[in-house]
């Protein structure tokens, strides 16, 4: 068996087992996706070369991404990051990312993202009022724009007129 295909095993395998419901309690003022039916994971997995995880677009634009390989050789280490236009920030798009061991954080990305590429890409959109799940990831989007995301105990709630961070 060679090495891509040892990785992309270890990935699904990860993907199928990570299925659980996250276990930590949200914070105050993060929605409650409890009612939200979870998609299957796997249907969002990739692996190409230095990518193997999950990624979703959100209805409003976003473009959510799970790489297992920034967990910086911590397999107990979650990272998530959503990029897209974020319109209480001002115009371009922008990048928030979060991790278990640390708090989210927001910048402008650079290069922007091109929204043209990502619906090129055939990268599948989380449906609205849904919810992925894989290990302590858990993220949900409305019908409103909303996108709620935590890793363990951090996380981030867009709106199209705020960007809760914690």
């Amino acid at each position: 068996m060679g090495r891509a295909q040892l990785a992309f095993g270890v990935a699904a395998l990860a993907l199928t087992a990570g299925c659980a419901q996250a276990t930590a309690t949200p914070p105050a003022g993060f929605p409650d996706l409890s009612a939200y039916p979870t998609v299957d994971t796997q249907t969002y997995s990739q692996s190409y070369p230095r990518f193997i995880g999950f990624d979703f677009t959100t209805p409003d634009g976003q473009l959510c991404s799970h790489n297992t390989m920034n967990s910086l050789g911590d397999p107990a280490r979650l990272t998530l990051s959503c990029e897209g236009p974020r319109p209480d920030l001002g115009p371009g798009t922008w990048l928030v990312r979060v991790a278990t061991d640390e708090p989210a954080v927001v910048e402008p990305s650079y290069p922007p993202l091109d929204p043209a590429s990502v619906a090129a890409s055939g990268i599948r959109q989380l449906p609205p009022m849904h919810k992925i799940v894989h290990q302590a990831i858990e993220c949900g989007v409305d019908d409103h724009g909303m996108t709620a995301c935590r890793v363990g105990d951090h996380g981030f709630v867009l709106t199209p007129t705020a960007t809760d961070l914690f």
